[in-house]
């Protein structure tokens, strides 16, 4: 399935317009890919990487060809690495300088002491062999002319017709159907038993879901598939999840009366039922993470270790109002009449915005207004189209509680340093002017105090200077007390509130095709159809 009309598709990543959507998996090599189930990267068209003194090191695959039949060189890793650093990729931040030491082998120099996992999952996990230096190499010649006017040339050209670096190539695209072919000369073709791979044109889930059920598909990627609609699947149907990375939570105002009180904010994370929430939101689609914090869900535990029964889980499976109550009370609020009023006598007032477009959403959002009124404080949902929330509200701070995701998605937030800074520096796209967060989400880098971590009285740290250690850090015990002490913040501080985290669904047919075993390792590498069918896990079965 594709959701986009295939004639439009252009596969230029520096251009966002028309960009692929899923046929690129399967045209391009990737650098390396994240194991969601092992928790770390796997080499793919990068065999090796190393570390010297302020460099990073890569090794290609041997044997990769372009499908014009070229050689796929480090000249052309070089070409890429370098279009990226002019247009904003994150590694351009502390990258010198890149060259090719011979034909397999591309050195980046680095300006500063990095931390490695930083530089790891900056360059390694999302590129992919994709930007040959015979076609995109002139777009390097006329930035370094004349910055400007060479990317804009860049970021206008529209690549139509790509030379694949993947197992498959570009035959055709029409307005139903793209059409790839099985390269016969690629290191991995020798594990696909069939020729052609065909992406049907399907606009919209309820056409997608129908086309599920009648068998007309063979697998799609990723679709919001809700349970009604899983009962119905023929039983051929196998349902992959993965991890997000990303999903529905609650940002504060911080300039709020109410919502700029932490004590208001736990109140209203001991007051949330996560559990209640993602049972009537969509279950097949999503988990309730055990702590609300800045760190994924499938990471908590293993990065919290020996440490985690000192963080707040806030109950996942219930409303802790006895303890809502109490850090209320402390802070100068009274119940009265059934609600809960501060010390002006103000009734608390937490209004949900929400998508009134995203219907999963609006259902989390109800959800959590229930259990609000519950409690004692008044609340309602307030839903908006997306564009008018994301447009001209939310960037403007003009909200108590916004929907919103507390992580920033893909393979990078398995590293802290990105879900962290996700949440106490940068989160996409609301002004919160929680303090210590970056200049443009209203914030000024303070300092945040909180309860101390690791005993009686308090402790004050700036995420913003411990985050910028953070990046630089080498050093595994230091990197995992810095980790530690922001995860900490965010737990007791509640800059984002988390509530669920959305789970990718992607479905393989078993009709007449071989499929991973369901549960295996091979299926937790996005996407399970376009990764396993280069090891032969995904092969027709006459």
């Amino acid at each position: 399935m594709a959701n986009q009309v295939p004639q439009n598709i252009q596969w230029n990543i520096s251009n966002p317009s028309s960009a692929a959507q899923i046929s690129h998996y399967y045209l391009f090599d990737a650098f390396a890919k994240y194991n969601y189930a092992k928790s770390k990267l796997v080499p793919y068209g990068i065999t090796d990487w190393e570390f010297g003194d302020n460099t990073f090191k890569l090794t290609l695959r041997d044997g990769l060809t372009w499908a014009n039949g070229d050689d796929v060189t480090a000249d052309d890793i070089v070409t890429q690495l370098k279009l990226g650093m002019y247009t904003g990729s994150g590694y351009g931040d502390y990258t010198k300088s890149v060259e090719a030491k011979d034909d397999k082998t591309v050195v980046m120099h680095l300006e500063n002491q990095v931390n490695k996992s930083i530089v790891k999952f900056q360059v390694l996990s999302d590129n992919q062999i994709r930007q040959p230096k015979s076609v995109f190499g002139k777009y390097v010649d006329k930035i370094e002319k004349n910055e400007k006017d060479g990317t804009r040339a860049l970021q206008d050209f529209a690549w139509k017709e790509p030379i694949a670096s993947g197992p498959f190539e570009f035959k055709q695209a029409t307005t139903q159907e793209l059409v790839l072919t099985r390269r016969d000369d690629h290191p991995d073709s020798k594990n696909i038993n069939f020729k052609t791979y065909a992406f049907r044109y399907i606009n919209g889930n309820e056409q997608a879901h129908q086309s599920m059920i009648a068998n007309q598909l063979d697998s799609v990627y990723s679709m919001f598939t809700p349970p009604r609609i899983v009962n119905q699947l023929p039983k051929n149907w196998q349902q992959v999840k993965t991890p997000a990375n990303w999903g529905y939570g609650l940002v504060p105002q911080m300039d709020h009366k109410h919502t700029g009180d932490r004590a208001v904010r736990q109140a209203i994370a001991y007051v949330i039922n996560r559990d209640a929430v993602v049972k009537n939101a969509a279950p097949e689609s999503k988990q309730a993470p055990k702590y609300s914090m800045g760190i994924p869900s499938g990471d908590q535990e293993r990065i919290l270790g020996d440490s985690a029964s000192k963080f707040e889980t806030y109950g996942q499976a219930s409303s802790e109002t006895d303890k809502a109550a109490k850090v209320l009370k402390k802070a100068g609020y009274k119940k009265q009449g059934g609600k809960w009023h501060d010390s002006d006598g103000d009734i608390v007032n937490l209004p949900v915005q929400v998508p009134s477009d995203w219907t999963d959403w609006v259902t989390a959002a109800q959800t959590i207004v229930d259990q609000l009124k519950s409690f004692g404080f008044k609340s309602s949902v307030d839903s908006r189209s997306y564009g008018t929330l994301s447009g001209q509200v939310w960037a403007n701070g003009d909200f108590v509680l916004a929907s919103g995701s507390w992580l920033p998605g893909g393979a990078q937030a398995s590293f802290p340093y990105f879900s962290l800074r996700y949440q106490l520096l940068e989160n996409s796209g609301y002004t919160y002017n929680y303090p210590p967060a970056n200049q443009s989400r209203g914030g000024k880098h303070a300092d945040a105090t909180v309860p101390s971590r690791t005993g009686s009285g308090k402790m004050t740290i700036n995420p913003a200077k411990r985050l910028q250690d953070l990046s630089q850090a080498t050093d595994e015990k230091k990197i995992n007390e810095i980790i530690l002490d922001l995860a900490w913040v965010t737990n007791q501080d509640l800059p984002i509130l988390a509530v669920a985290e959305k789970q990718d669904q992607s479905f393989l047919s078993r009709d007449h095709w071989e499929v991973p075993e369901d549960g295996s390792d091979i299926e937790q590498v996005k996407w399970p159809e376009s990764w396993a069918v280069r090891f032969g896990k995904n092969n027709y079965k006459p």
